[in-house]
């Protein structure tokens, strides 16, 4: 329900920050989380770093750091001499003309010294220059440039990109997988001829045993004990450490008890392997569904688009090579492939995929177009605006890779678990080889306890519980038109306890309209309004906009009018058809002489009990009429505000309006605090005024005057047809400019911090439980393997099924004129 609480602000002034330069690289070959943080520790190592963050599931290092102190180069130097890769595109550009060696020459020290560019063969014979882009970094356009302008020919042809490298690390684990299957398979079939006596007896052989598990120890299993070593080169300690100990383990302890005649141990060692690449395989292919929702964004763009030509035709070509100012045809049924304005033709464009918008939205000349968005039933010209990175797609893409790279502040948590679990766990696997050895006198038990301890243990599922939900959260977020700047965003919009709202723009449509009128007697009223639209048609004053609007729906004659001039907080005056006109508030009339009449059937009073804006026209000395001017409430702004006390979320409502104004809005609205009269820097002080009181807030704004109060907010929403000032500032931004989407957003956040609990609950039980059972015996090494092989996998499932989340929906329409007025 609604208060009667009503407050006022003073200004105070706002914080300022600044940003660093940096860079975010893609890295290859991380296996858990322990990898993450020693790549973030030996790059924080580094002169110059001030930040390093990597995020294991997004397989991505974002580095901040004084270019003057520590150059890319050594970051990269710094992360492979890890044992990890620095992920690179190799592209191909034609480049006619470079058949002598000078130009050779001259072309690859051009390119070099390009930001991203790893390494450039200039090839004179086919004409061709390939180049290594640093992924993340370097950009093939800007390379084109530099060719362009070093007067190389301008129309290069790159090839197609390579593969991606997680589809090229999916194919060699797969490769790995198969390799070890075949070799284990031997191993298996002497392990049932042993205890069943089943099975070719040849196969049962010490000496195939032994070459098969050794196959499989220095072939695929290759990979954990060279990853291991150049960790602990580094003082680091990793899952690879772990299974590389294991593993070695129980194979020297095979090789010597063959060598001795003593029972073998070869069907752990390669069985472990087996079992742990297999499972490193299956986690990729769910790894690479938590990430889908980029893939599905980036498929929007079509590649190609039809161009006019300078001659009038129209040609296909690539969409990259489309610049602002071009006019791009865009066929009924066809996506539209930049930001553009229509120049020609009349349709309807479905913006569904980018906003979550369920109907098309009418455009004509003028009207503005997204890259993405799908054209109706007819052709549209559009001139193009925005292209390349610089598209409403792109800028869609960049903030949910940006949100996916983040760490949630509960990552923190399993960042301190992970910092020590490996360090731990060998601790415990060294108590439990000499409890076992020293109380039992069995050495070869105590070992096996011991690598069952090493394998079963996994700190990848803890370092993939937080970013894997986060990845999929963000992403049904974008589909859906809520687009998530942090990881810490999902997070704290989970616990909202109060929602702040600005009022014009968001509550309500911020298009005042007129909503009645009465003339004096003998006056008609379509002359009162045009006499009142003659002096404020050349005003952009919301409501003399809401004036203007109302002559062009009721189709009246506007006359001209001369020496307009503005009375400062009172309204304006001129001269139509040889008359002196007033158009403004009861002050002005007053300050002329001129006479208010009574209030018939208090109609005044009502208007503004309403929470309308009363505009006085006066006519050579006399009332003429009087008009009320109100902003109509939104059509889902009630649904919301209830639907927000169903779930015990209070509502404020912030507004520069006056009180009365604010009182009858909010009052309508059902809201629980009304904040009148505030200046921009007034609305901040009341969001930390909120807080204080011990609210969880969430503002809710559209425009620059929100910004400050955006920041100040525990989270900031940006409403979609807001300011860009205000789309920058908040932690959260709807596309769509209708607020129902508030409740989509806050589902999300509370359903991916729901599963990012679940996934830490269930890593943490497991080591738990299993470490202990490993130790006292109960657990097999091979069966150590196959859990610690899936514990990640089934981290990673349970985070899918937030692609299967239900979230709140609503038929109401903003952009429908209807609707409750103010």
């Amino acid at each position: 329900m609604a208060t009667d609480t009503v407050e006022h602000g003073n200004g105070v002034s706002a914080p300022s920050g600044s940003a660093a330069g940096g860079v975010t690289l893609e890295i290859g070959g991380m296996t858990c989380a322990t990898c993450a943080l020693s790549i973030e520790k030996t790059l924080k190592q580094q002169p110059g770093v001030t930040k390093a963050q990597v995020n294991l599931a997004l397989e991505r290092a974002d580095i901040r750091f004084d270019a003057g102190q520590v150059a890319l180069p050594e970051l990269m130097h710094a992360v492979t001499q890890l044992g990890y890769t620095v992920r690179h595109d190799t592209v191909t550009l034609w480049v006619p003309g470079i058949d002598e060696e000078p130009l050779r020459q001259r072309v690859e020290s051009m390119l070099e010294v390009l930001d991203g560019v790893a390494n450039v063969r200039a090839n004179m014979t086919t004409g061709s220059v390939t180049v290594d882009l640093v992924r993340g970094v370097g950009r093939l356009d800007a390379v084109q440039a530099a060719l362009r302008q070093g007067g190389f020919d301008a129309e290069v042809a790159p090839a197609v990109p390579s593969s991606d490298p997680r589809r090229a690390e999916l194919a060699r684990a797969r490769r790995n997988f198969g390799m070890a299957l075949i070799f284990t398979l031997p191993v298996w079939v002497a392990m049932v001829h042993t205890l069943l006596g089943i099975g070719p007896t040849w196969l049962a052989m010490p000496i195939v045993v032994a070459l098969s598990a050794t196959v499989v120890q220095w072939g695929p299993g290759m990979s954990f004990t060279r990853r291991a070593w150049m960790n602990l080169r580094h003082r680091n300690a990793n899952m690879d450490v772990l299974v590389a100990l294991g593993t070695l383990a129980a194979w020297g302890l095979s090789v010597y008890d063959w060598g001795v005649g003593g029972p073998l141990y070869f069907d752990v060692s390669a069985t472990v392997i087996t079992l742990i690449i297999l499972g490193k395989y299956f986690e990729a292919l769910a790894k690479g569904r938590t990430g889908a929702a980029i893939a599905e964004l980036l498929a929007l763009q079509p590649h190609e688009a039809r161009r006019r030509t300078p001659v009038g035709d129209w040609e296909t070509v690539a969409t990259d090579s489309v610049q602002a100012g071009d006019q791009i045809q865009v066929r009924a049924g066809d996506r539209i492939p930049v930001d553009g304005e229509v120049v020609e033709g009349i349709g309807a464009v479905d913006k569904a995929m980018l906003t979550g918008e369920p109907m098309p939205q009418e455009k004509h000349p003028g009207s503005t177009v997204s890259a993405g968005t799908v054209n109706g039933s007819t052709t549209l010209i559009i001139e193009a605006t925005r292209v390349g990175h610089d598209t409403t797609l792109a800028h869609i893409v960049r903030t949910v890779e940006e949100a996916q790279a983040t760490k949630a502040p509960v990552q923190r948590f399993a960042d301190r678990v992970a910092s020590v679990f490996v360090p731990i766990v060998m601790g415990i696997a060294l108590i439990t080889l000499g409890a076992w050895g020293l109380g039992t006198g069995d050495w070869r038990h105590a070992i096996l306890a011991a690598v069952a301890v090493l394998v079963v243990a996994c700190p990848c599922a803890l370092g993939l519980a937080t970013p894997t939900a986060v990845m999929v959260g963000s992403g049904v977020g974008a589909k859906r038109g809520i687009l998530y700047r942090s990881g810490e965003a999902l997070e704290k919009v989970s616990g909202v306890t109060l929602v702040a709202m600005d009022k014009t723009g968001t509550l309500t449509a911020g298009r005042p309209r007129v909503q009645a009128m009465r003339a004096a007697e003998d006056v008609a009223d379509a002359e009162v309004l045009g006499w009142a639209a003659a002096l404020e048609q050349e005003s952009s004053h919301p409501l003399a906009r809401a004036i203007v609007g109302a002559t062009t729906e009721q189709g009246v004659r506007v006359p001209p009018a001369e020496d307009v001039y503005t009375e400062a907080g009172q309204g304006v005056v001129g001269t139509v058809n040889g008359a002196e006109v007033l158009v403004g508030n009861a002050a002005l009339l007053h300050a002329y002489g001129v006479s208010l009449p009574p209030d018939p059937e208090e109609t005044w009073t009502r208007w503004q009990q309403e929470g309308a804006t009363v505009v006085w026209v006066a006519r050579d000395g006399q009332w003429v009429g009087t008009l009320a001017v109100a902003d109509f409430v939104r059509d889902d702004a009630v649904d919301l505000i209830q639907a927000l006390h169903r779930r015990k979320i209070q509502v404020a409502m912030l507004t520069g309006d006056q009180t009365p104004t604010a009182e009858a809005v909010g009052h309508k609205l059902g809201v629980d605090r009304i904040f009148a009269e505030l200046m921009p820097q007034d609305k901040a002080r009341v969001i930390e005024q909120l807080r204080h009181e011990g609210y969880h807030v969430l503002m809710v704004g559209d425009g620059i005057n929100d910004a400050p109060a955006l920041v100040a907010a525990d989270v900031g929403m940006a409403v979609g047809s807001g300011t860009d000032v205000a789309i920058e500032a908040a932690d959260i931004t709807l596309m769509a400019p209708e607020i129902s989407g508030i409740l989509r957003a806050l589902t999300v956040g509370k359903k991916t911090l729901g599963k990012i609990r679940q996934n830490l609950f269930w890593a943490m039980i497991y080591n738990v439980i299993l470490i202990p059972l490993a130790a006292l015996g109960f657990l097999s090494p091979m069966i150590a393997g196959a859990a610690m092989a899936f514990s990640s996998v089934s981290v990673v499932t349970n985070s899918l099924l937030l692609r299967g989340m239900r979230l709140p929906t609503s038929e109401a329409q903003i952009s429908q004129p209807a609707g409750q007025h103010v």
